[in-house]
């Protein structure tokens, strides 16, 4: 079960003094309205916080979702994770969506994925990562995949060109050449090893890890971290982050039947954000 939490826009005087949680369920939601608002002291935030930890331990419950706001309360957020509580906020669901993403990059630089070269960094061979190559691989002229752990994805690369005669160059060595590859996704390399990268000046790069900086001096392109969805209308809730909620909507899913929903409610990228924010479409035409 995964509770969503709200501020209460009125609290009550009794709710207010005795911190009681109001709940309600909205469209088989369950929503709990915390006592506090924008106004409410950090003290009073605290208790409420840890009142309501009590009542999702004594209730096994371990997946929340919370509203924007209480979202930037990194100690509302600190206090639930201390105990053992999972705040989703959209990373896993992102992960299903680098095709996807990939898509909007070709169409802002105007260019036929059909016609694109792609290089993925990575090293988990996942079901999720797996699959991911598998649906590039059919859409994309080149692909490539650099890996510290080439022996987890021989059989996949195998099974590509043996079964559909589609060829993926694979290596492990991070000063290989990326000037021809169009984007560039990081799934899941760590920071220090993406800058030892011979990473182009120009390159486009699509990190799956959020807030990952490329330290090189001479990089001039484009670094996106992040995007924003649109949904259909049946998974949203006022207050409360889109990509968030599509998430919870799949929390626990078997990963293929995500990749399947996320096709049959045909995601799009509404627009792409990097380290300074929105992205200008503009951008992209220098690439």
């Amino acid at each position: 079960m995964i509770i969503y939490i709200k501020q209460s826009e009125k609290i009550k005087f009794v709710s207010k003094i005795l911190n009681i949680l109001r709940i309600e369920k909205i469209e088989n939601k369950q929503i709990i309205y915390l006592p506090i608002n924008k106004k409410s002291r950090e003290r009073k935030i605290e208790k409420v916080t840890e009142k309501l930890s009590k009542y999702l331990y004594d209730n096994n419950i371990k997946n929340i979702v919370l509203e924007n706001e209480l979202m930037q309360n990194e100690n509302i957020k600190n206090i639930l994770y201390s105990n053992n509580i999972n705040i989703l906020d959209g990373t896993k669901i992102s992960r299903f969506l680098v095709c996807n993403v990939i898509e909007k990059i070709y169409e802002y630089k105007n260019v036929k994925i059909e016609a694109g070269e792609v290089t993925l960094l990575v090293n988990d061979n996942d079901d999720v990562n797996i699959e991911t190559i598998i649906m590039l691989a059919h859409n994309i002229k080149r692909l490539n995949i650099i890996t510290s752990n080439i022996k987890k994805f021989k059989k996949i690369v195998e099974y590509l060109y043996n079964e559909l005669g589609i060829l993926i160059k694979l290596s492990n060595n991070i000063k290989t050449n990326l000037k021809s590859s169009d984007i560039i996704v990081n799934i899941d390399f760590p920071e220090e090893i993406v800058n030892k990268l011979e990473i182009p000046t120009d390159a486009i790069i699509l990190n799956i890890p959020q807030n990952i900086n490329i330290n090189l001096k001479k990089f001039a392109g484009i670094n996106i971290k992040s995007w924003e969805t649109e949904i259909p209308s049946k998974y949203k809730l006022e207050g409360f982050n889109e990509m968030t909620m599509y998430e919870a909507s799949m929390y626990e899913q078997q990963d293929s039947k995500i990749f399947k929903q996320i096709q049959n409610d045909d995601i799009k990228i509404r627009r792409l954000i990097g380290i300074n924010g929105i992205i200008n479409t503009k951008e992209f035409g220098y690439h």
